[in-house]
């Protein structure tokens, strides 16, 4: 009985549930047994979901070689670092936050904060 009732369960949700998600519909109905069991009683009946885990993660490959940092092995240079973020304030709306940061002395030297209208 709980097989055929597992397998109803399974057809009416596009063959995509597993042993969790199938131990949480039995539950729903007041039906409590643990995932392995469930997970035998499936191996017996056939059913597997069709829906499987992505092995790979992607990852980022570089086709060129890398470009080297010329500033820093030059303590003295007087070089200058910008950045620009968006910041979202509590009522919605939207912020842009521009800096400027020497990097000598680590300093910001120009902060500029304007609304984003849009």
């Amino acid at each position: 009985m709980l097989k055929a009732l597992l397998h109803d369960i399974w057809q009416n949700n596009y063959k995509a549930y597993g042993a969790p998600r199938l131990r949480l519909a039995l539950a729903n109905l007041n039906l409590y047994h643990g995932t392995n069991r469930i997970r035998r009683l499936m191996q017996e009946a056939g059913i597997y979901s069709v829906i499987s885990r992505r092995s790979n993660k992607p990852t980022t490959t570089v086709e060129y070689k890398q470009r080297p940092n010329l500033i820093r092995h030059l303590p003295e240079a007087n070089a200058w670092s910008m950045d620009i973020t968006y910041l979202k304030l509590s009522n919605g709306q939207w912020v842009y936050l521009a800096s400027v940061l020497e990097l000598q002395t680590r300093k910001i030297l120009a902060p500029s904060n304007k609304y984003h209208d849009g």
